[in-house]
């Protein structure tokens, strides 16, 4: 299993911008200098996801476009968390009509409108039609347990689109252990994200996941 991104490195993170974060775009740009990163991408909610959870975006998407780092020398991305919206594989990869540069695929119970009992199969058709805007299957460990692990890790592997090893969901409350060692287990490549939504959780987020990773061989 090939780790893609080093501890100094996010590639999901969200903001108050244009998700659900509690910071500013320019507020996680500047703590993220100075806890020594060296790159984020932002991977705010999809449009559907902000729509269903009455999330009113404080800023037009297209200010992204023209928005410069001026805080310090972190590599900054804006991407997407793309929904998986039916067992058709129908995905949501866009916030108000733009696309993102990175495009991780993830499943929120909440905006999911098929059968849960079709999820693996939901999953299996999203990966067929958008393999090639793809660049990471979420938290696949979250969530799961209508979910056969082990055979969307298969055909993610099958596309190399790699997996995300989501270090908020390594927290018992709201993700399966055991399930993610069971996807750590076949996955060809890894994300280590933090997936986070505070300044602490940025902070701190990567560091539990490699901690876990290396406590339990996978390093």
């Amino acid at each position: 299993m090939k780790i893609l991104n080093t501890e100094k490195e996010d590639y999901h993170v969200h903001s108050i911008n244009y998700s659900d974060g509690l910071n500013t775009i320019d507020e996680m740009v500047r703590f993220a200098g100075e806890i020594g990163m060296k790159k984020i991408v932002f991977t705010d909610h999809s449009q559907k996801g902000n729509e269903k959870e009455g999330k009113s975006l404080t800023c037009f998407r297209s200010a992204a476009q023209r928005w410069k780092n001026v805080h310090n020398d972190i590599e900054i991305v804006f991407g997407v968390e793309a929904d998986l919206l039916n067992e058709k594989g129908d995905i949501c990869d866009d916030i108000q009509g733009i696309k993102g540069d990175f495009i991780i695929l993830s499943y929120h119970p909440e905006i999911y409108q098929g059968a849960k009992k079709k999820l693996t199969q939901a999953f299996i058709n999203a990966i067929e039609r958008h393999h090639k805007i793809i660049n990471a299957i979420g938290h696949l460990h979250a969530f799961s347990e209508d979910i056969d692990i082990l055979v969307v890790v298969e055909h993610a592997n099958k596309y190399d689109i790699p997996l995300e090893f989501n270090c908020r969901y390594l927290n018992p409350k709201w993700g399966d252990v055991k399930r993610a060692k069971l996807m750590l287990s076949k996955a060809k490549s890894i994300y280590v994200n933090s997936d986070a939504h505070t300044l602490v959780e940025l902070r701190d987020g990567r560091k539990k996941g490699f901690d876990f990773l290396r406590e339990n061989g996978y390093i």
